[in-house]
């Protein structure tokens, strides 16, 4: 975990070096090949990480924490430039001095950040294209009021999908219902790793395909899963299923992107009929990178979710941010990772083959511990806007078949 941090470190000052030898750019620049759509998004991986471990030592750190918390800055060089002011200069009122001018952060390097994290990294999109010309005087004070509007709460998603080539293909996910709550189980999840790795042996990377059918790193996945378990006060998990082969003339990559989106409005559905979450609400929907996400798929799927939650929802359940992110980066797509795993494990696999081993008593572990309760429905309503079926699970898989 070191290592993997320091690397995220190191990035995150590449990040800042190439900033400062940049132009300001709004243009999203000509195709670009494979190597350098890797190398980019790795950046992306470590400058979003770092994000969300709450690190402000660069430029581009601090204008994406803000950018990640305030959603009208986007949209808004103006209004980003306050935020920034008001947050890491304490600047308040609403006349600024001649000096302070000379000491604050200046609007050309924050716009400078703000372009490269939107246009190279897509991450923190607007909702809309803003326009590049001049805007109405209605629009700019609408800006002035947005600037003054407080934030949504935010809740976190973390999936991982599986079972891409098998019957059932699936999207499993750990959800953390209030931001504070995400930090402070992440920093004991870190600590529990830390504090536990003489005790027994504990991976680099959980991930339920590399666990080892001998099960010698069963207490380091049991342990690991239990920490998060244990504190769940403000968790749930929540997975979608669909059998792909009663499904006919429908690309891989649609039924991939109806899971997502369906796993985030039955899930919410849920959480509100629980009472556990209130509308208004913004989320990140955080995922396990797939190798071929390139930063145009990523950009026109964070629109179509934002779409299909608008004409639902309006304003009041807003995607905050759509990030697909290495797993070695984030220990919660980790734990999305066992829990999809564990579900593939018991549908796709044991169906099939008669031989078991520490995989099928990790997956049974998981089951048993989450009490998961399957909904069914119909394979043909996998896209349909029906109304979840209203229970007080921690746990739920729904299936269609």
């Amino acid at each position: 975990m070191k290592e993997e941090n320091k690397r995220i470190s190191d990035l995150n000052d590449e990040i800042s070096e190439e900033l400062e030898a940049e132009e300001i750019s709004e243009s999203e620049g000509p195709e670009i090949d494979e190597e350098k759509e890797k190398e980019i998004r790795e950046k992306a991986d470590a400058l979003w990480a770092s994000i969300q471990a709450g690190e402000i030592k660069t430029l581009p750190q601090k204008v994406g924490t803000i950018l990640n918390r305030y959603e009208e800055t986007r949209s808004s060089d103006i209004t980003l430039l306050i935020r920034y002011w008001r947050t890491y200069h304490n600047f308040t009122g609403d006349t600024l001095s001649i000096e302070n001018l000379y000491e604050y952060e200046r609007l050309t390097s924050i716009a400078r950040a703000r372009a490269k994290i939107q246009n190279e990294y897509k991450l923190f999109l607007p909702n809309e294209k803003v326009r590049q010309y001049r805007r109405k005087l209605e629009e700019q004070h609408k800006e002035f009021e947005l600037l003054n509007k407080p934030q949504l709460p935010l809740m976190h998603i973390y999936a991982d999908e599986t079972g891409k080539t098998d019957d059932y293909l699936i999207v499993g996910s750990l959800w953390i219902l209030d931001d504070k709550r995400n930090g402070e189980i992440k920093n004991k999840l870190v600590q529990w790793v830390s504090e536990n790795e003489g005790n027994f042996p504990i991976p680099k990377e959980f991930h339920f395909k590399k666990f080892p059918s001998n099960g010698n790193e069963m207490e380091a996945y049991k342990g690991f899963f239990e920490k998060v378990v244990g504190m769940g006060d403000f968790i749930s998990f929540k997975a979608i299923g669909v059998n792909q082969k009663k499904l006919k003339g429908v690309s891989k990559q649609d039924i991939i992107n109806t899971l997502y989106y369906q796993l985030l409005r039955l899930g919410s559905q849920h959480e509100i009929k629980r009472g556990r979450i209130e509308l208004p609400k913004q989320i990140n929907y955080i995922k396990d990178k797939d190798g071929d996400e390139n930063r145009l798929l990523i950009e026109e799927t964070t629109q179509q979710i934002r779409d299909r939650l608008k004409s639902v929802y309006g304003d009041n359940l807003k995607l905050n941010s759509y990030v697909p992110i290495d797993s070695k980066m984030e220990r919660f797509v980790q734990v999305a990772d066992i829990f999809s795993g564990s579900l593939n494990r018991i549908y796709n696999y044991q169906p099939k083959k008669k031989d078991r081993n520490a995989k099928d008593k990790l997956a049974e572990y998981v089951m048993k511990v989450l009490q998961t309760h399957v909904q069914k429905y119909s394979v043909d309503q996998y896209k349909e806007l029906f109304e979840e079926k209203e229970n007080n699970d921690m746990s739920v898989f729904y299936l269609f078949d």
